[in-house]
């Protein structure tokens, strides 16, 4: 065995380092399956090895073996058979072989010793692998599967503080995904990892541990909402995660920590973060369902969720101010465009609730006359590209305050809704509790930033009669629990006041704010409905119950009388306000050109083919000088039927101020240039002639002529008190005109058209006593 002496020791080496790494390969697949239940860690493992651990024990036995053979060999035979020469070879050979394994022994130890003592071996080898671009898995779900595992282990049992968690890494990829940091990892891969993500939420609530919790949730919903409002745009997308969000949101009701049934990942978002308003929709649909959750389950949560939100939007829009420095946006004074921008607001009101991206686009394009203004022909290259950096500078300041603008009024509306389904289920003291959590009754000082619950008497009364966009299906409900709740929400307008003047009589306080009620919103319709509900909600008021919880609440039973009997006064005073407000809109309010506009329209038969319908106006004469008109009696109505937003519709007619026109030109015709009805021969009618004949004689003629005759001919019966014994045939295909027109335009013969109708005519609203008198002067003449 002399000769064999390196194969003896290479056997030895190759046992003794098996028999120490085999060991170690299955510690480390127990404690895979143990922590992770995924076999892909150790796939990771091989790949950052650079080989499979498998192959690697195969080659070791395979080497060990063929060893052990050569040994065999040498020993059964002589020098002559195998000289010394082939067993040093041999040899050589085999200590090359064992050194290359030696190395992948020494490479498999190092890594394994790595990932024992930290994931982040792993995990930057996987996160590495997010980048690269796989036809054939777009969106890395292996990868992001076992990432995700990994993260959620050491969420509940790691405790290093020098180690960036995975969570952090991963948030941190998709933080440069969507602030175009980095572009390499595709939007597919990003939205599986943080669909796959949200179940770190429980892992972390799992725990037990707030400070983890809480960062992870606030950390988890600013990425979404931020990933999908950079990247994504897409409401369907954005609500299969918000089911995700509110599914683990949900989870927190069985345990003490209830962040996310609180939205308190708000508390990182803004809404100068937003770049769409779609993301405004998303963020109020999610906290809607939070809210018809809560308010059955846990409604004691709903103050703080409503102050969450209230966080997100923080302060009011400036854009009605801002819209006025277009004018001198580029430097000068530019009035072009003046009252589209003056009126922009209230124009495109409508716009901003129902669709905000319409109205962005709108904006844009008032913006883009101004820029295209400034623009003029001789302008310089400098000064071309400092106009557009202006431009585009004040587009995004502008478009920021229009998000703010959609995320102000989205919130005070949800905030409404809050306050209306708690009442539902009589949460008074939630009620109490929403309106205390930003501007407490007892603090003197005013806190800065949007409030999305008023509590002057102004703004409770104001929220009356108001659909706030409900669906149908509850909208009556909500409108009744709002009436109900009333009594307690003046109470809290009175408290306030309360609370400030302790040494002043309670009923100094029901005459201060009853006398600085202001409707900021008036209508007639708006007006009634009020009044309706506020004489509903003096039923109510008269329950006891409400200044008991109210007193309650506040600690202040010994008032409890003195405010039970201040509702239905103060309400009594609000009706009687209204009422008067009611009196002067109808007094005031103007009339309205639209409705005027559909009176004129009725009277002069838009719609319908005048020429045909009265052939004797079909073809007629224009002339530009005015001649005397045909005056006819005013036609009255009552002034509310001229007003917007009454809430009332009325039906109009045309009074057939045209039709006696035509019947005075025709009844002219007829005793002038017609012919007796003796001399009438029906066989002489023509398709293209129309016999013009009183009623009363062509009911006479019927009795004496033949009926099947008289059915096909064309006729236009006139109106007279008696027969006329005479008639007239028009010829429809020469075009000889009757009657004039007066016209500003033109002169000539012509058939008739509307707008020669429009011009003939001339209307005055008279608007005198509680009454309009529609005067109308007709310039046809004949």
């Amino acid at each position: 065995m002399e000769r064999l002496s390196i194969t003896t020791h290479l056997i030895s080496v190759l046992t003794a380092f098996s028999a120490f790494t085999m060991p170690i390969a299955l510690e480390v697949l127990n404690r895979v399956k143990t922590r992770y239940g995924s076999a892909y860690y150790m796939d990771a493992i091989e790949q950052k090895m650079g080989f499979k651990i498998q192959f690697l024990f195969r080659e070791l036995i395979l080497t060990l073996i063929t060893l052990i053979c050569f040994a065999l060999y040498v020993s059964s035979v002589d020098k002559n058979t195998f000289s010394d020469n082939y067993v040093l070879f041999f040899e050589t050979l085999f200590l090359l072989i064992t050194s290359t394994l030696l190395i992948k022994e020494f490479r498999f130890i190092q890594i394994v010793f790595l990932a024992t003592r930290s994931d982040s071996l792993v995990t930057e080898h996987l996160i590495s692998k997010l980048s690269k671009t796989d036809s054939s898995d777009a969106s890395h779900a292996i990868e992001i599967e076992l990432l995700v595992q990994i993260a959620s282990f050491n969420i509940g049992n790691s405790i290093s503080y020098f180690e960036t968690p995975t969570e952090q890494k991963l948030f941190k990829l998709i933080e440069n995904a969507y602030t175009n940091q980095s572009n390499s990892i595709s939007h597919v891969t990003i939205k599986k990892l943080l669909g796959e993500l949200a179940v770190t939420l429980t892992s972390a609530r799992s725990t037990g541990s707030r400070d983890k919790y809480v960062f992870l949730q606030r950390d988890y919903g600013k990425h979404l909402v931020l990933f999908f409002d950079r990247k994504i745009k897409n409401y369907d997308a954005f609500e299969r995660f918000s089911t995700n969000l509110y599914e683990e949101s949900i989870k927190e009701l069985n345990s003490d920590q209830y962040w996310l049934l609180r939205a308190d990942f708000l508390i990182g978002v803004h809404t100068w973060d937003i770049q769409s308003p779609q993301t405004i929709l998303f963020i109020d649909r999610h906290v809607r369902s939070l809210i018809d959750f809560l308010v059955d389950k846990k409604p004691d949560l709903l103050p703080e969720l409503i102050d969450n939100y209230r966080s997100f939007v923080s302060y009011e829009s400036y854009f009605s101010d801002d819209i006025y420095q277009l004018s001198s946006l580029f430097g000068g004074n530019n009035f072009e465009h003046f009252d589209e921008m003056s009126s922009f607001t209230e124009t495109h009101k409508e716009l901003l609730n129902n669709n905000p991206q319409e109205y962005i686009n709108k904006f844009l394009l008032l913006l883009d006359k101004y820029t295209q203004d400034a623009l003029a022909p001789d302008v310089s290259a400098e000064r071309y590209q400092e106009i557009k950096e202006i431009a585009s500078k004040f587009e995004k300041n502008m478009v920021e305050e229009i998000i703010k603008a959609v995320g102000a009024q989205t919130a005070k509306r949800t905030a409404q809704y809050t306050l209306r389904a708690l009442a539902q289920n009589d949460q008074w003291r939630c009620i109490l509790d929403c309106h205390e959590s930003f501007n407490p009754a007892y603090s003197k000082a005013t806190h800065l930033g949007i409030n999305l619950l008023p509590a002057s008497l102004s703004s409770v009364i104001q929220q009356l009669g108001r659909p706030h966009g409900y669906s149908s299906l509850n909208s009556e409900e909500l409108g009744i629990a709002y009436i109900r709740a009333l009594p307690i929400l003046v109470m809290y307008a009175l408290y306030c006041w309360r609370v400030q003047n302790l040494d002043k009589e309670l009923n100094t306080g029901i005459d201060t704010i009853t006398s600085s009620i202001n409707m900021s919103e008036k209508t007639i319709q708006i007006t009634k409905r009020m009044l309706s509900e506020l004489k509903q909600s003096m039923y109510y008021a008269q329950s006891p119950t409400y200044a008991e919880v109210f007193c309650s609440h506040f600690d202040i039973r010994h008032e409890e009388a003195a405010f039970n009997n201040s509702v239905i006064p103060i309400l009594h005073k609000v009706v009687k306000y209204l009422e008067e407000q009611l009196i002067e809109l109808r007094k005031t309010q103007p009339l309205s050109e639209q409705i005027k506009q559909k009176h004129i329209d009725k009277i002069l038969m838009k719609g319908i083919d005048l020429a045909t319908k009265f052939p004797l106006l079909s073809c007629v004469f224009l002339c530009k000088q005015k001649q005397e008109p045909i005056k006819f009696p005013p036609i009255t109505h009552t002034r509310e039927e001229f007003l917007d937003n009454t809430g009332v519709g009325y039906a109009l007619s045309n009074r057939g101020i045209i039709e006696s026109i035509h019947n005075e030109i025709a009844v002219q015709q007829i005793t002038t240039v017609g012919s007796p009805i003796c001399d009438l021969n029906l066989n002489d009618i023509r398709d293209n002639h129309t016999i013009i004949i009183s009623h009363k004689d062509w009911r006479a003629l019927h009795e004496f002529s033949c009926a099947d005759k008289l059915r096909n001919i064309n006729r236009h019966l006139v109106r007279s008190n008696a027969p006329l014994d005479a008639f007239y045939i028009h010829d429809t295909s020469s075009c000889s005109p009757i009657a004039k027109l007066y016209s500003q335009k033109n002169d000539g013969v012509t058939k008739l058209t509307s707008e020669h109708i429009d011009h003939a005519f001339e209307f005055n609203f008279k608007d005198e006593d509680g009454a309009v008198a529609i005067e109308i002067d007709a310039h046809i003449y004949f």
